[in-house]
């Protein structure tokens, strides 16, 4: 047989979902037994497919009245704890740092020997440097009053759950 057939088929064969019928049967005593085989007395026929196979997911929001023990709620309490709170801080604390590694000083500081002599004297370059120093600071302020939000939110959110 063609190697390429018999991949083929295993492909095939290996999507179908196999379904297998099962009876429940109850005796005259009333005890309950599961056989493949049709029952002898009363009975019902079950129908049972692979656990992976036609799984539903399972639903979230407010409406799920049981979510288990790794449930949804968990997994986000876990997520914050781990992950979105630290991340944030980092984030925060990250900014922090770069806001204060952007300072007048250090645009002077890589103005060269030559721009550094007129700096005393009020250049263009030092007026130029002044005016973006202002628009970034006030851009990291912007971004540090941002990131503390977020932070907030999500450690009111942690408090919550």
């Amino acid at each position: 047989m063609n190697p390429i057939r018999c991949v083929a088929c295993a492909l095939v064969l290996g999507f179908l979902a196999p379904a297998w019928a099962v009876n429940k049967c109850t005796d005259a005593d009333g005890k309950v037994s599961f056989q493949d085989g049709p029952c002898l007395g009363q009975g019902e026929k079950i129908e049972v497919k692979p656990a992976m196979q036609g799984a539903t997911p399972v639903p979230t929001g407010p409406s799920t009245a049981k979510e288990g023990a790794f449930g949804p709620t968990w997994q986000r309490k876990h997520y914050l704890q781990n992950q979105g709170v630290p991340q944030a801080r980092a984030a925060l604390e990250r900014n922090q740092q770069e806001c204060a590694a952007t300072t007048p000083d250090a645009a002077v500081a890589h103005a060269g020997p030559l721009r550094r002599s007129t700096l005393a004297q009020g250049s263009q370059f030092a007026q130029e440097r002044a005016a973006a120093a202002g628009k970034d600071k006030a851009a990291c302020e912007a971004r540090t009053e941002e990131l503390r939000n977020q932070l907030k939110s999500l450690e009111a959110e942690l408090g919550k759950l």
